[in-house]
């Protein structure tokens, strides 16, 4: 027979408060890595003939939003070291795999 509603609430489950606030944070980074993907795409592209300290927009748009992309990466792979242990061992396991 079924649980009564107050037996699976008072029940524990797998995650945690920091698994799940560390989830929602990374979702948001994920986001936020592929829209600087689309933003460098689209300075390079626009942005080609403006010049800011002898260097193009579009240059600058590579040298800032790279680093900032390897930085998002860097921040999103240590958060599921410390957070989401199960996410870190899926990835060796697919890097282990190719």
């Amino acid at each position: 027979m079924g649980q009564r509603f107050r037996d699976r609430i008072d029940a524990p489950d797998d995650t945690n408060d920091a698994r799940e606030i560390w989830m929602l944070i990374r979702s948001w980074l994920t986001i936020f890595r592929v829209l600087l993907v689309i933003a460098i795409i689209i300075v390079a592209e626009i942005f080609e003939e403006v010049t800011l300290f002898n260097f193009s927009l579009s240059v600058w748009a590579i040298v800032v939003g790279f680093p900032l992309f390897l930085l998002v990466s860097m921040i999103i792979i240590q958060g599921d070291k410390r957070f989401a242990p199960d996410l870190e061992e899926k990835r060796r396991i697919r890097m282990k795999d190719s």
